[in-house]
């Protein structure tokens, strides 16, 4: 996991990269710091709330979710029972850093299969 972490973060436009666990820990992480355990319990329960925002009205299943900021993004994409987590710059290229995580998230739903 932490292979796949660290080809994403080497892309200019991503500061870190972290996978959670739908209870909010940590199951692997770039971002090395106390915001660390704060953005993964956070992301953790965005994703439970998107989640039931989108079967109250009916709209599907939840596949990416975008929180943009002033100071960049913070990305969030499932990959089953884990959450997989991008922070970027506010002048990264967006489309480019989803196409890269929806790599990453089939890289690691193998790497998942293999447990």
């Amino acid at each position: 996991m932490e292979t796949i972490l660290q080809r994403l973060t080497d892309l200019d436009e991503i500061l870190g990269a972290v996978v959670v666990g739908k209870d909010g820990l940590i199951v692997a992480g770039t971002l090395h710091s106390e915001d660390e355990e704060v953005l993964a319990a956070m992301s953790a329960a965005v994703i439970g709330s998107v989640n039931n925002y989108t079967t109250q009205i009916n709209s599907g299943e939840m596949r990416h979710v975008i929180i943009e900021t002033n100071t960049g993004t913070v990305q969030l994409a499932e990959v089953g029972d884990l959450i997989l987590v991008v922070t970027t710059h506010p002048t990264g290229n967006l489309g480019r850093v989803r196409l890269e995580m929806q790599k990453s998230c089939h890289q690691l739903m193998q790497v998942i299969a293999n447990y």
